[in-house]
């Protein structure tokens, strides 16, 4: 816990705190501009915070920069000193050198939270150190540490504090494990090392491995015998070249066929003009020729409605025909090899060896679509495991949270009061205070937020400044009291106007009071705020 804090500037010197509740007292008609919200800041500022210097800069103009000493007690004692004019330089009186604000923190994070939380140190406290500079008091949005926040950090955070983050976090670093090794896969795809198919096209070249399998292991056995064998491969290999090719030059044909009639179509010229259906009416008088042309002028209103089919059948049918020549192309110069080729085995390795390497790249097309799939299906499913542990782990925060603002608010008000209730939502959360919705009872709801936090989480110490307090009544204020004195773990706060306050109470302050001001007795010995003459 903090022991003491040491600074010349101050008007008291050393200031000492205990554990449990320790307040700044003001003045008892409640003069303003003595110095007690800068007292807690310095208490922020020797908790890690880097707000003093500016927006404390008043007292830095009027005092100047100045060194703090401050003293932690853990299992044993820590001394340090902290320069306004340098803050990112904190001087380790044990060891005789500095270290930075950042190792000063994780110092603190070290001796407040040893079983090495996931949070930070600041990360816990700073939005629980409510001060008059700070503007961290939106008693509407309590978790904001500034205005405006992201909610993924706000549930982050509040997750951390409340040490369920550690299931989130392991799927979270797998889920990174799993982009990368997704966007990886993708790469290779992309830079045209690998092609990538569909699962149409995968399942398509399993069954293709079969037969370039079956023909490898065929060509293989012939090697290892004899001549025989070998002639009657190629000659099987011929007559299946031949087959194919047959297959593929009646296939051009249909396509072409179908390709003048699509012309035919997208022409229109299927449309006769009266004089041409002259020959028609010699052979049936009784034909009406007005009525021909209205059937031909709707078969050719078809025709245009459907232009862009056919325009796009045209297309396809295009492909396929040249995609046929390519492939009849590739057969007559296979079949030249195999006419060309003096000695069958030779042809029959040349074979061998084209078939290893179109196998070869049939199973890495499928190993890469397998894993591609694995990723993608592994990615999702980490997605599904976040999401259903942010929902599980939000909604046992939600109701810790709401029973405990419900137990602090029946402490500090009687009569069946309005308790907050804070809802957690995908995108945002809202913290509700029913009916009740005066100054004080929104202060008093927010007092009662911290509390159940520091009750119930590793948050080691609150501040809460006077201005909280100021719209409270007597009696909910009194009883406030009573609660922050029973904590164990440190409360700043900074109150005024002690005397109308019962004695019980007034004690209760007195004996937590670690410095008490008034407009003669200013926290930094010098008043600045009137204006000079």
């Amino acid at each position: 816990m903090l022991k003491s804090i040491s600074c010349e500037q101050l008007i008291k010197n050393p200031i000492t705190f205990e554990a449990g509740l320790n307040a700044v007292v003001g003045a008892d008609d409640a003069h303003n501009s003595i110095g007690k919200s800068s007292i807690l800041m310095l208490i922020d500022f020797v908790f890690g915070g880097n707000d003093f210097p500016s927006k404390c800069d008043d007292v830095i103009r009027n005092v100047g920069n100045f060194k703090v000493g401050i003293e932690f007690e853990f299992e044993k004692p820590y001394s340090f000193i902290r320069d306004t004019a340098n803050i990112d330089q904190i001087y380790r009186v044990e060891y005789q050198d500095h270290i930075t604000s950042k190792e000063y923190n994780e110092f603190l994070k070290s001796k407040y939270f040893p079983k090495n939380e996931a949070t930070s140190f600041r990360e816990c406290v700073s939005g629980f150190f409510r001060i008059y500079q700070r503007n961290n008091y939106n008693d509407k949005r309590p978790l904001d540490i500034v205005s405006k926040e992201n909610w993924d950090a706000i549930r982050k955070r509040t997750l951390k504090i409340f040490g369920k983050y550690g299931v989130i976090e392991s799927f979270e670093k797998d889920k990174v494990i799993a982009t990368k090794l997704k966007n990886d896969i993708n790469g290779t795809f992309n830079s045209g090392a690998i092609k990538k198919v569909t699962k149409v096209q995968a399942k398509k070249n399993e069954i293709e491995l079969v037969g370039v399998g079956a023909e490898i292991e065929a060509i293989k056995k012939s090697l290892r015998i004899n001549i025989t064998d070998i002639k009657s491969i190629i000659n099987e290999r011929n007559l299946s070249l031949k087959t194919e090719k047959d297959r593929l030059i009646d296939l051009q044909q249909e396509l072409n066929t179908k390709l003048i009639r699509i012309d035919s179509n997208l022409s229109g010229n299927i449309v006769r003009n009266s004089k041409s259906f002259n020959s028609v009416v010699e052979f049936f008088p009784e034909i009406d020729k007005d009525k021909l042309q209205k059937v031909e002028s709707f078969h050719l209103g078809i025709t245009k409605i459907l232009k862009d089919q056919l325009q796009e059948e045209k297309s396809l049918i295009l492909e396929r025909i040249e995609l046929s020549k390519i492939d009849v192309n590739k057969i007559d110069n296979e079949l030249l090899k195999i006419v060309d080729s003096k000695e069958e085995s030779v042809y029959l390795l040349e074979r061998l060896m084209e078939l290893d390497r179109y196998q070869h790249n049939l199973r890495l097309q499928n190993e890469f679509w397998s894993k591609s799939d694995d990723a993608k299906t592994g990615l999702s499913e980490l997605k599904e495991n976040i999401g259903n542990a942010l929902v599980d782990s939000v909604n046992e925060m939600e109701l810790l949270i709401n029973n405990g603002m419900n137990s602090f608010i029946e402490k500090i008000y009687s009569d069946n009061p309005i308790s907050p209730k804070i809802s957690f939502l995908k995108n945002d959360y809202i913290f509700d205070h029913g009916d009740d919705r005066g100054t004080g009872k929104g202060f008093a709801d927010m007092i009662c937020f911290d509390l159940t936090f520091l009750e119930n989480t590793i948050l080691p110490c609150l501040i809460h400044d006077s201005l909280l307090f100021k719209n409270m009544d007597v009696p909910a204020v009194e009883k406030l009291i009573s609660i922050y004195s029973q904590f164990k773990k440190q409360i700043f706060i900074a109150i005024d106007e002690k005397s109308k306050y019962s004695k019980e109470t007034q004690n209760k302050i007195k004996t937590a009071m670690f410095l008490e001001l008034n407009e003669n007795k200013v926290a930094f010995k010098i008043k600045w705020k009137k204006k000079s003459n």
